[in-house]
Order: C-alpha cells, then structure tokens, then sequence
C-alpha cells in the first residue's frame, strides 16, 4: 500500500495534565526550534514524491506551542519531500490555553486547514480535576476565536466518566458546542493510565467514583443528542456532520500505511509496525541537532524500532479489528480486494458467534457493529487479536 498520511508529533507542552500518559516534555520550550530542525531532517530522509498525501496530522503534547513559522517549516519540508495532495487535510491539535486570533489566523494562512480542540468540558470543576491549563471560558474562547480566525473544520473533544461530573456538565458543554456548530465531536471516556497523578488519586479504579452506568448514561446522552442533529456515528469515539469525518484517523482504521515522524511517533510502512525512540535527546542527537555537526549520513534504520512484520493473518485480524470501530464497519469486497480471500471464509465461525450474541449486523455487504455491540466493542475486537 501507498502511504497517504503523514503523523508528526510534536513532544512539547505547557504542562502534563493529570490524566496524560502519551509521550510528552513539559517545560522544555527551548528545545523547540532544534526539535523542528531535526524533524525537517527526518522528514527528507524518507523523501518520495511519488507518494500522495491526502492527510497531515500534527499531534502531541500540544503542537500549537509552536509558533506558525516552525509548523510552516515542517509543512515545507513535507512538501519538498512528497506530493502534497490539493485537497489534503492539514490538522492541528490545540489546547485552549495556548491559542488566541492571530495565532489562529497566521496558522490558517501557512495552510493549516482543520483544528482539533482539546476542550474536554466547560466545566471549571472538570477541568481542574483533569489538570487542564485552561478554564471553560478560556476554552469558549478558543472556539469562537477559531472560527474567527476561518476555520470551519473543526473537531472538539468531550471526557465523559470524570470524577465529580454530573450529566448537567456534559449537557452544558455539548449545548455550546451545538451552539457554535462544531462539526466533529471526540467522546472519550476517562481512562486511569498507571503513573498518571489521577491514577494515584484514584487508586487506579474510577469505578468507585463513577459507575459504568453512569459513564454510558453519559454517553449515550451524546450520541443521542449529536444523531438527532444530523451527526453521523462514524467512529466509536468520534462523530461528524456529513463531510466532516476526520480523514486521517479513517486512514487508521482502514488498516493503511503511513508515516510517522518525530520522537515516539509511530508509522505503518508496507507490512512493518514500528515507533521511534522515546528519548528526546537520542532523537536530536542521531539527526545532528544536538551535536556539534551532521554529515547526513544516516537511514531511517538509525532510529526506526521495528514492532512487529504483520503477516497475512495478522493483517487480517488487524482489518477486521480497526474496521468494526467504524460505524459503516468492514466490506466484503475490500477486504477480498485486499487479501484474496473472502471474508466468510477467513472468519465464518467468529462471525457466526458475533453475530448470534446480537453484537453485529450485516447490511449491504458490511458487517458493522449494533448498538449493543457499540457498547461492547472490546468483546469484538478480542475475537481479531
């Protein structure tokens, strides 16, 4: 396959929220520009023109601590490195905390085209109790600002399942997001990581503090509310006005190759899973930045740490798992275009078992998960690992 999307993370935040465990430096600002330096470096390194791409996502940490000249960098380096698709969708995360207009407006103007706003709740409670650095008028804000600045494509997220939050603070965020006509909202439910603060302040069991009723009365409060306006239950955790589905996670979970660049990011590339180092230092080092000198003279191999090679089984299983988080689910046809073998005869039985226990449905040539099945995914996705 062709990779068609480019993940580049960017490391660095403000400061990690409570309930963060994904691979980010707070504090460390002044590494900002040499860190950009090194992924141009990366970047060029696996330079192929005759690769599309239909989608660049810039993650994180909290990219928009970046100022517009560094993100214009990366997307230069991109650009002298692939074939930029004239449609391709260039998304930015943001924390509230860190934007304004013309920092907005100067990022719409280097190309960035879609913006996915970690607003989590508009709840000052909420928000303290995850550790945010924002406040819910700071997060109104942002929003309105957003759409100053030009941008129509914009995604907001949701937790659900929070210590402390009731159903009115969930009603209240999501009535603003209506308000303002967010075309893509993000429903997460809290999950205690080990070695986050908010696992050690809950005993790593936010059972004790929310029941499992009350987080799916919340979520379901959502999905309810959002499909009676016209949204689309696209994606377990994700849901969009028609046109509006996030295209690179869809590249996710289609099982589809893509590169990954910067410290800790991850990529598919042919039939290879793998990640970067988790070491920041490491990374700039190998790519020159944190030396004296760099003659260049290196491969991706220096610091790609190959996972795993899928087979054709694995690869299958993988379809089927990441398909089922769709809410269209997996196709016959693709996936006989795929691997040469029909879905019935690869997976008769487990399909049988899923089906009988009224977890999924067939419908013009998609399995696809019920809403039962919504509500029980992970026993799905068990049945592909």
């Amino acid at each position: 396959m062709t990779p068609r999307g480019a993940y580049i993370h960017i490391p660095f935040c403000v400061r990690k929220c409570a309930y963060c465990d994904f691979l980010s430096f707070p504090g460390q600002l002044d590494k900002r520009s040499g860190y950009v330096e090194a992924l141009c470096r990366e970047i060029a390194l696996s330079s192929n023109k005759n690769d599309t791409l239909s989608s660049i996502y810039l993650g994180g940490g909290t990219p928009t601590v970046l100022d517009a000249e560094m993100i214009s960098r990366i997307l230069s380096a991109l650009s002298d490195a692939f074939t930029i698709g004239p449609d391709c969708e260039i998304t930015i995360e943001g924390n509230p905390g860190t934007l304004d207009e013309p920092s907005l407006s100067a990022l719409k103007k280097i190309g960035v085209n879609r913006l996915s706003l970690g607003i989590q709740s508009l709840s000052d409670l909420v928000l303290q109790t995850l550790g945010r650095i924002h406040d819910a008028e700071t997060g109104k804000k942002a929003i309105e600002a957003a759409q100053e600045a030009g941008f129509r494509n914009l995604s907001c997220d949701i937790m659900l399942g929070i210590p402390g939050q009731t159903m009115e603070d969930v009603k209240e965020t999501l009535d603003f997001f209506l308000l303002r006509k967010i075309p893509h909202i993000s429903l997460y439910s809290l999950i205690l990581e080990e070695g986050t603060p908010m696992y050690e302040r809950y005993g790593g069991d936010v059972e004790k503090y929310v029941s499992q009723e009350q987080d799916r009365e919340m979520y379901h409060y959502v999905v309810d509310t959002l499909a009676s306006k016209g949204y689309e239950h696209y994606e377990i955790s994700n849901m969009a006005l028609p046109g509006y589905e996030s295209r690179h996670n869809t590249l996710y979970w289609r099982a589809e190759n893509y590169y990954g660049f910067g410290v800790g990011a991850h990529y598919y590339l042919g039939n290879e899973r793998g990640r970067h180092t988790e070491s920041l230092k490491e990374y700039m080092d190998i790519l020159g930045v944190a030396g004296d000198s760099w003659s260049g003279d290196i491969s991706l191999e220096d610091f790609h740490i190959p996972e795993e090679v899928l087979t054709k089984e694995d690869r299958m299983k993988e379809f089927m798992m990441l398909g089922f988080r769709m809410g269209c689910g997996v196709n016959d046809k693709d996936f006989e275009e795929r691997f040469g073998v029909t879905m019935d005869s690869a997976f008769a039985d487990v399909l049988k078992k899923e089906r009988e226990a009224g977890l999924i449905l067939y419908e013009k040539g998609f399995w696809r998960l019920t809403e039962k099945g919504f509500d029980l995914a992970n026993q799905v996705f068990q049945d592909y690992i």
